[in-house]
């Protein structure tokens, strides 16, 4: 009986019950699909463990952010569901003036919950099965691969968290339904439909001096924000801008109606024209009533659009250029006598035997090793493993980095104006104060000469600056396009005006920045005075030896391995990593890197970035729209009354129709447009610091946003206008 009464009520519920389903089997077929990312990696012919590991870090961090997304779906089914047991009061109360007892009605809305629920979970499930399939494809895209051995992968985690995650949530959801049926009183459920929402009136100027007061807490939240930087989310200004942003938008929506609705009223020939009154009074009555929502709608969306547009440009990052910052087949570098990356891109010696004396003091055996080779990587390592290094590389060509001491950019961009060491100093303070970095003329065209660029020429007397990243290019500029000239150890040197494009080592981006190239004479003279590099680089191509890149980085390491076996010792691991299997010294290695690793991570952190940012955008986006479109629908549906009385009074069906759109415009939109305010703030911010420092535009991720917005969002406003006039409509042909 309770069953085929609980059905019944679907049924006659549907309406009602659509937007919430729908929403429930996107949650479901979303969480699903999202959380089993990681059983896809059969799908694909994967090369080597750092592939593997991709997958599984991309799973693990989807794995930690469900938990977030349960709580946000879980908040939104159970504010939507009660909004429907709202709607359905009056009924519960007819049930229990038949002598239905209060026990009964909850069981009738507890089985409904079951029912609901099982179907919302069975379908879900099903429709994230084939969602994920989809999603397989979309991972090789993003690995730029191919599906070798296609197989419908079905994820038995996923599975099992998706269906405990949600009977949670369901168990939750009948409990409240349960306690909210039991406590209350039959009056109060006969009398629900006929009892307005209390719409507070609030005192028009305190509306406004709030008003007023909510602008300028959100220009400090701005300012704070835009001089954080967003560098560190520790920054106390970064925290200010928060708070700032949440208070100040939650005092705008609770002043927004008492004072727009004062202004619009003293506005007489605008005000006193169709249903506009009946509208402004309908749209001010649920902002009044609803502001709490609404600022947690705003902020949900500011979170969504600025996780989705940063996500995607952070892909760019990661991902635009890889090729072509990684031309080598690998790259090993000597950070010499520094195990701290930043001091081979700063120096302030001032004498050019300076960095010799100090490694012969504190690691005598290192120096003696790399004295004894000439300083020469490959001679070092061809000698510890002769046969393996035949085998595995072709071509090699090592460049040296050295240090003109008292010679600093600072100094050297003094000649070029003022404007030029702004620009040095908004790139680094340090930099303006270390000495020039130099390489020779051989060392460069050795490097060319492996990715087949042509040689350099310098006249005498000249000199040429090697950049190729953006966040240096204002001061490459100011050296190169100035003409102006320094003098390294007695040596006259003026800058030519080309800007050299060359990519100095493999790395997750173009990486050669303001390096001086030099004839061979300055190096050999400072090499006479006691130098020793700074940091060498040593880029290798692999023989056409029938062996795939992974074989290749594989036999690398055991060329490292036999050259500095962890039983040396030596520096800590650093940026070596603590899988490797050899030891991190200063000299000959102390870092390795190879193309196929740095593609590899480039397409493991686009497809993880990618999911993310489309997990959480995509699912704080529906919850947002549904809430709204629940919240709309349930508020239609009390306001039938008062349609019908404009009906009587003679509001044709076109002023009614237009009155609805435009409520649930602003209802929808109110929100939309104070987040996008918000987030174009912060995504300002970090386009700044970030995105045009690095030569990543912005645009495409943002015209991703509005596309994602205009879909979800769009067309769960546009299902709640069609539904709410289908529902009004209704009721003026019924009576």
């Amino acid at each position: 009986m309770l069953l085929k009464l609980a059905w019944r009520n679907i049924r006659h519920s549907v309406r009602d019950y659509t937007i919430y389903f729908l929403t429930l089997l996107f949650g479901v077929a979303v969480f699903y699909a999202f959380n089993s990312i990681g059983s896809q990696e059969i799908m694909f012919d994967l090369q080597a463990e750092a592939d593997a590991r991709q997958f599984q870090m991309t799973q693990q961090f989807l794995s930690m952010f469900s938990g977030l997304i349960a709580c946000v779906l879980g908040f939104l089914i159970l504010y939507s569901n009660g909004f429907l047991i709202r709607r359905r009061k009056r009924e519960f109360g007819t049930y229990m003036l038949l002598g239905m007892p209060s026990s009964q009605v909850s069981a009738i809305m507890l089985v409904e919950t079951v029912l609901i629920g099982l179907a919302s979970l069975v379908l879900g499930l099903i429709l994230g099965f084939l969602l994920s399939q989809a999603m397989a494809f979309f991972t090789a895209s993003l690995f730029g691969t191919t599906i070798m051995n296609y197989q419908f992968v079905f994820s038995p985690e996923a599975f099992v968290a998706t269906i405990l995650c949600f009977l949670a949530i369901y168990v939750v959801v009948a409990l409240f339904n349960t306690f909210t049926v039991n406590h209350q009183k039959l009056i109060d459920l006969l009398h629900a439909n006929t009892k307005n929402q209390r719409a507070t009136v609030r005192n028009p100027w305190i509306c406004l001096v709030a008003f007023v007061l909510s602008i300028c807490i959100l220009a400090y939240a701005y300012e704070q924000l835009i001089e954080s930087g967003l560098v560190m989310l520790d920054d106390p200004r970064f925290l200010r801008a928060t708070l700032g942003m949440l208070v100040g938008t939650f005092i705008f929506f609770w002043s927004l109606a008492g004072f727009v609705i004062a202004l619009i009223t003293r506005i007489r020939s605008v005000y006193l024209r169709g249903l506009i009154p009946f509208t402004v009074r309908q749209i001010a009555s649920r902002v009044n009533t609803a502001f709490i929502s609404l600022w947690a709608i705003c902020v949900m969306l500011f979170f969504s659009i600025t996780v989705f547009s940063v996500g995607m440009g952070m892909v760019d990052i990661f991902t635009n250029g890889i090729e072509e910052a990684n031309p080598y087949s690998a790259s090993l570098s000597a950070e010499v006598y520094s195990d701290d990356p930043t001091d081979a891109i700063s120096d302030d010696a001032d004498t050019p035997d300076a960095r010799a004396r100090a490694m012969q003091a504190e690691v005598p055996e290192r120096y003696a090793n790399a004295e004894a080779h000439g300083w020469d990587m490959a001679s070092a390592l061809e000698e510890a493993a002769p046969v393996l290094w035949a085998e595995t590389i072709g071509q090699s060509a090592q460049m040296d980095l050295f240090y003109v001491p008292g010679v600093t950019y600072g100094s050297v961009l003094a000649e070029a104006g003022p404007d030029a060491l702004e620009h040095l100093q908004e790139l680094s303070s340090k930099l303006a104060g270390s000495n020039i970095g130099i390489v020779s003329l051989s060392d460069m065209n050795a490097a060319r000469a492996l990715i087949g660029q042509e040689p350099l020429q310098l006249e005498s007397g000249q000199c040429a600056l090697a950049n190729n990243m953006e966040i240096s290019e204002d001061v490459a500029h100011d050296m190169a396009s100035s003409r102006i000239s320094f003098d390294a150890l007695g040596t006259h040197l003026a800058f030519t005006d080309r800007i050299v494009d060359t990519q100095i080592e493999d790395n997750a981006m173009k990486a050669t920045a303001l390096t001086v190239i030099v004839p061979d004479s300055v190096v050999d003279a400072l090499k006479a005075e006691g130098a020793i590099p700074a940091r060498s680089i040593l880029n290798v191509m692999y023989a056409d030896n029938g062996k795939t890149d992974v074989q290749n980085d594989e036999a690398l390491e055991e060329i490292l391995a036999a050259t500095q076996p962890l039983s040396m010792g030596g520096f800590e691991k650093g940026f070596s990593g603590s899988t490797d299997t050899w030891a991190s010294l200063l000299w000959p290695v102390t870092r390795l890197i190879t193309a196929y690793e740095m593609l590899a991570q480039a397409s493991g952190m686009k497809m993880m970035i990618t999911y993310l940012a489309v997990y959480i955008g995509f699912v704080l986006l529906i919850s947002t729209a549904a809430v709204l479109a629940v919240q709309q629908l349930s508020q239609t549906a009390d306001s039938l009354p008062r349609y019908r009385m404009l009906s009587r009074i003679g509001a044709s069906q076109r002023m009614i129709d237009r009155s609805l759109l435009i409520q649930i415009l602003v209802y929808f939109l109110l929100p939309l447009a104070v987040a996008i305010c918000h987030a174009a703030c912060a995504i300002g911010v970090i386009s700044k610091e970030l995105f045009n420092a690095l030569g990543t535009s912005v645009l495409g991720p943002i015209s991703m946003t509005a596309a994602l917005v205009a879909i979800v969002y769009g067309g769960y406003l546009l299902v709640t206008y069609l539904t709410s006039r289908s529902v009004v409509n209704g009721s003026l042909r019924a009576r």
